[in-house]
């Protein structure tokens, strides 16, 4: 099963992911917490889309997928070659992320009232993920254009998409468990520190540091989703 060798991975290069995904993790804290800051409230909307976070957490995700591929070709891994290889698909996953904010933004145009067009919305963004669910390491990993890598990635989709969404729903529902148990014990940590602290408790530890090592499981998940889509096309 695909999320027992995700989960297997993740556990046992957990240090690895960990050194990967936290130092981009950090600055993408750091950023949110001094815009939460700021007195320029035109601001809020980089925290209410959590622009800094769609835009720089390609690096680790890049890295992250290359770091995998590597360790399934049992090729030897340096941190340095990971982190050029970050930066080298960073441009082209951020793309991903600006479409994301801009899908986000979307929301803004179905107020309340209009609650069965929100509905709707909901169920494209759903299809549309399920079914380019694979773009990330297709990007990271194949040299193809924006077209080809969007096809590529369909067709990797194909026949799986309805158990990969029960799937990734049974695993973000867990995620979101682990986050939200943490959460809560940070937030009474930083109570007892001071009010002073809430805020560099909530932006740093939690959007930039537990909540990156967490959705790293997902990447993680996809990658070996892919990886068994890509063998069994070459096969057939």
């Amino acid at each position: 099963m695909v999320l027992t060798k995700a989960l297997e991975t993740y556990s046992k290069y957990f240090r690895m992911i960990v050194s990967i995904v936290l130092p981009v993790g950090i600055v993408i804290g750091l950023i949110l917490c001094g815009i939460s800051s700021s007195e320029y409230h035109k601001l809020d909307y980089l925290l209410i889309f959590n622009v800094p976070g769609w835009l720089l957490s390609p690096l680790w995700i890049g890295a992250l997928i290359y770091s995998l591929s590597m360790l399934e070709s049992g090729q030897e891994i340096t941190y340095k070659n990971t982190v050029k290889h970050g930066l080298k698909t960073w441009w082209k996953l951020a793309v991903i992320g600006m479409i994301v904010i801009g899908g986000q933004s979307l929301l803004l145009v179905f107020p309340s009232y209009k609650y069965n067009l929100s509905w709707l919305y909901y169920l494209i963004i759903v299809f549309i993920v399920m079914r380019y669910i694979f773009i990330l390491p297709v990007l990271t990993l194949e040299s193809r254009g924006a077209i080809g890598s969007l096809r590529r990635s369909a067709e990797l989709s194909e026949g799986k998409r309805l158990s990969m969404f029960f799937e990734f729903i049974g695993l973000w529902v867990l995620l979101y468990v682990v986050k939200f148990l943490l959460t809560m014990l940070l937030g009474w940590a930083g109570n007892l520190l001071g009010a002073i602290w809430i805020a560099q408790v909530y932006f740093i530890i939690i959007l930039g540091m537990i909540g990156p090592v967490i959705a790293s499981l997902i990447i993680v998940w996809i990658y070996y989703y892919y990886l068994e889509q890509s063998k069994s096309t070459i096969q057939q």
